[in-house]
């Protein structure tokens, strides 16, 4: 349903081209969804659209940075995000830590993340999974247990949920 879901985003953008907010939303949706560069070209101008914006806007850059393997670039833009207890900080920041094969600043994340989402370790297939295809969110899990969180494998994790169909910004904000 992607098509009825920017068709909404795409009218609210025109209906006012100045909220920010939405045309995040939008870059991040167009970039999930496989249109990466389009996806990321508009959150970035999200981004020009207020210079205060909150760190969430990055996420189509954080995103696609670790899935084209830029792990150095995805840790640089997930540092940049400070929102205090938002857990996708820390999570992004483990992976993209534990890729890059630096243990200290991956073990730190992994503690941030597991005090901000004790269980997270349990759930972290099917949080990614909402969003992500099934390759990236192996590449994900990959990260994470590089960075020492003990992810169960594919084959014993609780199944994923089905993608969300709407509501998307719940899960963002």
């Amino acid at each position: 349903r992607f098509e009825e879901e920017f068709a909404s985003l795409d009218r609210a953008v025109a209906l006012n081209p100045m909220d920010g907010a939405t045309v995040a939303l939008m870059g991040i949706l167009l970039a999930y969804s496989g249109e990466w560069e389009r996806g990321c070209a508009v959150a970035e101008g999200a981004m020009r659209l207020n210079p205060h914006f909150p760190g969430w806007y990055r996420l189509a850059t954080i995103v696609n940075a670790y899935r084209t393997h830029d792990y150095r670039a995805a840790l640089d833009a997930a540092l940049r995000i400070q929102m205090p207890g938002y857990f996708w900080t820390p999570v992004f920041c483990a992976a993209a830590s534990g890729q890059l094969g630096e243990r200290e600043q991956a073990r730190k994340a992994v503690r941030e993340l597991l005090a901000i989402r004790p269980g997270f370790a349990s759930s972290a297939r099917e949080e990614f999974g909402k969003w992500h295809e099934p390759e990236l969110v192996e590449h994900f899990m990959d990260g994470l247990r590089k960075a020492g969180l003990e992810v169960p494998g594919a084959e014993t994790a609780r199944p994923e949920s089905p993608r969300p169909e709407s509501d998307a910004a719940v899960a963002i904000a």
